[in-house]
């Protein structure tokens, strides 16, 4: 057992977003398992990506976000505090702070011990 504790330095994660403590392959020698706090800052946006070869689920802590999906980013959800979400592997996703002034935080989930967003760079924005 390892326990993670807050206090790891933010980093900024490929996509655009920020990263903050996770238990992931790096942090604790997980096989199988991804869970890390994102923050997403006051009117932010992430660049278009999705994940590889895994399933995610989130968990909003606070504030709320839009998410774009889809192979033009035609779908769209709003996620507020308590919301969860389910993104199946291979979807091509951007997610957006509907807060000019709020940030907001997540949790996300993934079975893959590793963080593996592949941006894309020909999705509309």
């Amino acid at each position: 057992m390892k326990v993670i504790r807050p206090g790891v330095a933010p980093h900024e994660e490929p996509r655009g977003v920020v990263g903050g403590h996770e238990v992931s392959r790096a942090t604790t020698g997980s096989e199988a398992l991804f869970m890390g706090i994102f923050r997403l800052p006051a009117g932010a946006r992430s660049r278009p990506h999705y994940h590889a070869d895994c399933e995610s689920a989130c968990y909003m802590l606070s504030g709320g976000m839009r998410i774009r999906w889809g192979e033009r980013l035609e779908n769209v959800v709003e996620l507020q505090q308590g919301d969860m979400l389910w993104v199946p592997p291979h979807e091509t996703h951007v997610l957006e702070n509907v807060s000019d002034t709020e940030d907001v935080e997540y949790v996300v989930a993934r079975n893959s011990p590793t963080e593996d967003a592949v941006e894309v760079p020909w999705a509309p924005r």
